[in-house]
């Protein structure tokens, strides 16, 4: 690395407004390295983490990734990132909250190690802003470089990134091999979306001709979902729905979920390209139908039997019994109802009257029965390919 171009780089971005929270794994250290031993780097860096081992990103994900480096854990290792950058700035008692200029860093490396690897050297780097998602991976030639001279390529690759979404000017010259690229690609926000990722807004449109729509335009039915990818199983379910109840049905996506990382602007830009003009999908920070009831109160949801068996398990009430009922209650106060597809559970097809549901939320939910509805189609297999 050239060490006076880095330098620059680094001092001009502790002259920055931005503020940055970086999580690396596997590799990048050099990079969190190079930007705290340049003056300055307290007016930039709010935290610097390495959770190295595996039960430790596990820890910092909240979720254990199909795999440890890639793409998709670096996407998720960032919005952690960034919405832990929000959280720490908020509390910082020098600086008012400056949403705008906020980024995290997540960067998933497998460089040489004193064992060989038998997979490829390789990192994949990703950075959120409130109006970007930036993505870079890099495959590095196997073998021919010692882990330093890697480790610097991977710092090199970082602060380039961070420049990029920055407007910082400067490059670090990269010590690339003939053959090597670096795959680049970014995702912007609408300003809608930028707002519902800062909490300014409790829903957005996901469609790009519907971003002035108010939720006075809601049908009455949601079909809560993460629709990755949204399928013909979910699309039978949205018109057998709309007979029944009489009303069109919305669509909606939360950006943050119970089990699943954040989404970011790239997998949001996907999924909402999936749907239809004439198709309404909201996009909101609603993981629990408890929060989406206060978006969208009385509403009447499309729900799967596997999703309404979920609504009834005290697991997602810190498993607390009373912590669940007193939520069903107030699913109840809102006067919000369920219509119940038949779905796998626990690898069996079962429809709602095969369930054993707690009695508030029962009475709450109208069946529709095996015979009008049959697709064991899942999202999931469709991603795997199965």
């Amino acid at each position: 690395m050239n060490d006076s171009i880095t330098q620059h780089l680094i001092r001009q971005l502790h002259r920055s407004p931005w503020r940055l929270a970086a999580v690396v794994t596997g590799g990048g250290s050099e990079a969190l390295s190079r930007l705290l031993s340049v003056p300055g780097a307290s007016e930039t860096v709010l935290e610097a983490l390495i959770p190295y081992s595996s039960a430790s990103l596990e820890d910092f994900l909240h979720y254990k990734p199909a795999h440890y480096c890639s793409r998709a854990t670096a996407q998720a290792m960032a919005m952690r990132a960034f919405f832990r950058a929000r959280d720490l700035e908020k509390r910082n008692s020098k600086h008012e909250l400056d949403d705008t200029h906020l980024i995290g860093v997540g960067c998933s490396a497998s460089l040489r190690s004193l064992r060989p690897k038998k997979g490829q050297h390789r990192v994949h780097i990703a950075v959120q802003t409130a109006q970007v998602s930036s993505l870079a991976s890099l495959v590095l030639t196997k073998d021919s470089r010692d882990r330093e001279r890697e480790e610097n390529v991977v710092a090199a690759l970082l602060l380039n990134r961070i420049a990029d979404v920055t407007g910082i000017s400067d490059r670090i010259p990269m010590d690339l091999l003939p053959g090597e690229r670096v795959d680049e690609s970014s995702a912007s926000a609408w300003p809608t979306w930028s707002e519902l990722i800062l909490g300014k807004r409790k829903v957005a449109c996901a469609i790009k001709t519907e971003q002035d729509a108010s939720l006075d335009s809601f049908s009455g039915v949601l079909f809560p979902g993460a629709f990755n990818p949204l399928h013909e199983g979910h699309q039978r379910m949205a018109e057998l729905a709309e007979k029944i109840t009489g009303h069109p049905v919305d669509f909606e996506i939360s950006i943050e979920n119970v089990d699943k990382p954040p989404l970011d602007f790239f997998d949001i830009q996907k999924r909402a390209s999936q749907f239809a003009p004439a198709q309404r999908c909201w996009l909101t920070r609603a993981p629990t139908f408890l929060e989406k009831t206060k978006i969208f109160p009385e509403a009447t949801f499309v729900v799967g039997a596997d999703t309404i068996v979920r609504i009834a398990e005290p697991r997602y009430y810190n498993d607390s019994i009373e912590q669940r009922d007193a939520a069903l209650e107030e699913l109840r106060q809102q006067n919000c109802r369920f219509v119940v597809f038949p779905r796998v559970v626990k690898e069996h097809f079962l429809s709602l009257e095969d369930l054993t549901l707690p009695p508030m939320l029962a009475e709450r939910c109208e069946a529709v029965s095996s015979s009008e509805f049959r697709m064991d189609i899942s999202s999931t297999e469709l991603r795997s390919g199965a």
